[in-house]
């Protein structure tokens, strides 16, 4: 070939990725419930509670948004990102939506800074935590609590469900976050059960 030919077929597979581009991809985050904001300051005294090891299956681990479809099948939506690893996102909004609703405890993520003592540790794997092929968003989750020596003090599995106003990325966000918030405030009684 030569150089004219080419620099003829570069130009044109260049002008084809600039014409082919696909929309811009927009990036979410979780939040955490709405009465953070009239729960007042956070506990200085109480037991701290460390939320901590919050896992997710691989399958969810990504950056892109993800749907469960029929017969096992997922979907990855390329035009809507997490903001943050999804593991950590959940972890972050479980420990603020716990913190809101427990104004006796103190609540933080790992790491905790040695100078605090934790005297409860809650662990998280997530099952799911998706858009279902049905609409609605689920969240599936196992959970253990222990007290800092390792002692366990509640062990279970939940199950919570959402529906969406429409089948959109923001939807799905508003989804997870009720979700959350419901599975928060299952924590949160079981929590206050134990004291």
């Amino acid at each position: 070939m030569t150089r004219q030919a080419l620099a003829l077929a570069a130009t044109l597979a260049l002008g084809g990725c600039a014409l082919g581009r696909s929309p811009a991809a927009t990036t979410w985050v979780l939040d955490p419930l709405a009465v953070q904001a009239a729960a007042g300051p956070a506990a200085e005294a109480g037991p701290l509670l460390a939320v901590e090891r919050v896992a997710v299956p691989d399958w969810l681990d990504r950056p892109q948004f993800v749907a469960r479809g029929a017969s096992g099948a997922i979907a990855i939506d390329e035009r809507a990102r997490w903001g943050e690893p999804v593991a950590r996102g959940l972890q972050r909004v479980l420990a603020e939506n716990l913190a809101a609703l427990l104004p006796g405890h103190r609540v933080a993520t790992t790491p905790v800074p040695p100078r605090h003592e934790v005297d409860l540790r809650l662990a998280v794997t997530f099952l799911d935590a998706s858009r279902q092929p049905d609409g609605s968003v689920r969240l599936e989750a196992r959970w253990e609590l222990t007290q800092a020596d390792g002692t366990l003090l509640a062990r279970d599995r939940a199950t919570k469900s959402a529906r969406p106003a429409g089948p959109g990325a923001r939807d799905t966000v508003a989804g997870l976050n009720e979700a959350l918030a419901s599975f928060a405030s299952d924590l949160a009684r079981a929590l206050e059960q134990r004291r």
